[in-house]
């Protein structure tokens, strides 16, 4: 599938027949400051400022990269019960810090590692993505000084946000990769939505399911989520695959990583919904999670209004 030029914001907007307001998602949430009393720690290489004003707090932690070794500064967290949660970190932003800083997440598969641009969006809370935790007391979220870009790591806070018995999605990229104005492109050709992303960047399940790989000339490498909804989620040009054929997933478990294989002429994740065999458009679905909404149900997703007027002559990336 080629990234044809997008149309206007004007344009894209109209394109898009969007639904009413969702509900919010109930959740319990847990927020760590540096500052919080015995869920903090750091070596001596950490330092403290209240410099910027855009802090959560009275202050922040700061420190100079370091490719000889991690030196992580661990947030602590309690989490009463296993399951999925989104984990948001807060940060100030400035010109001279670092644009590639390594957070990670202890998540009960094993460590997790998403890069943080901390030049930009700084100043409230920017998602890592949802994850499932391990129940229990632990180091849950940590910066690293692991890098090799220059300008100072900054370990400020984070929140922790559990939908446990609540319906769970996530965003198919991390919340960092693209702004929300991606997520309301339309197609070039079908419904469907390409999202401009580099190769290696991790995809997420949008929601719990069952996966089923696609290795084809057209999706390339990919899946087919299953979701408990009975949906449909085609996720194409992976590449590689994070999951094997058959497997459960939770919502924001990684599945796979973003690239070019397939009918691409540039590294992007191709995302569609269906049920049954009719093609829904994603983009209200997208925008709903990523304003941290319930998304509307498959069922009610449009099935026009998010492509080119003009078709391609591109293949369409069958149902499998």
């Amino acid at each position: 599938m080629k990234i044809l030029t997008r149309l206007s914001a004007t344009a894209a907007a109209a394109c898009l027949a969007l639904l009413g307001p969702a509900h919010p998602v109930a959740a319990a949430t847990t927020t760590v400051d540096n500052a919080t009393a015995g869920r903090f720690t750091a070596s001596a290489g950490w330092g403290t400022s209240a410099w910027s004003g855009q802090r959560y707090g009275a202050d922040y932690r700061f420190a100079a990269p370091d490719t000889t070794a991690s030196d992580v500064a661990w947030f602590k967290a309690s989490i009463p019960a296993a399951g999925p949660h989104l984990v948001e970190v807060w940060y100030p932003a400035d010109p001279g810090y670092n644009s590639a800083t390594p957070f990670m997440v202890a998540t009960a598969d094993g460590t997790r590692s998403m890069v943080v641009d901390q030049r930009a969006n700084g100043g409230r809370w920017v998602s890592l993505g949802t994850f499932t935790l391990a129940a229990g007391d632990y180091n849950v979220v940590g910066v690293s000084r692991w890098t090799s870009q220059p300008g100072y790591v900054v370990a400020d806070a984070v929140r922790i946000t559990s939908s446990t018995g609540n319906p769970s999605f996530s965003l198919p990229l991390p919340r960092t990769a693209l702004p929300r104005s991606e997520y309301d492109d339309p197609h070039h050709d079908y419904p469907a939505i390409d999202l401009p992303v580099g190769t290696g960047t991790p995809a997420y399940a949008v929601r719990a399911g069952t996966v089923t790989i696609i290795d084809d000339s057209l999706c390339g490498r990919g899946v087919n989520l299953t979701g408990t909804d009975g949906a449909i989620y085609t996720y194409c040009h992976f590449s590689s695959w994070s999951v094997s054929g058959g497997a459960s997933v939770a919502a924001g478990q990684q599945i796979g990583l973003t690239g070019n294989t397939g009918n691409s002429t540039g590294p992007h994740l191709h995302f569609g919904i269906r049920t049954g065999s009719t093609r829904r458009c994603p983009q209200n679905f997208l925008l709903a999670v990523y304003d941290g909404a319930t998304p509307p149900a498959a069922t009610s997703l449009p099935t026009t209004g998010c492509s080119y007027a003009t078709r391609s002559t591109e293949p369409v990336i069958p149902l499998g």
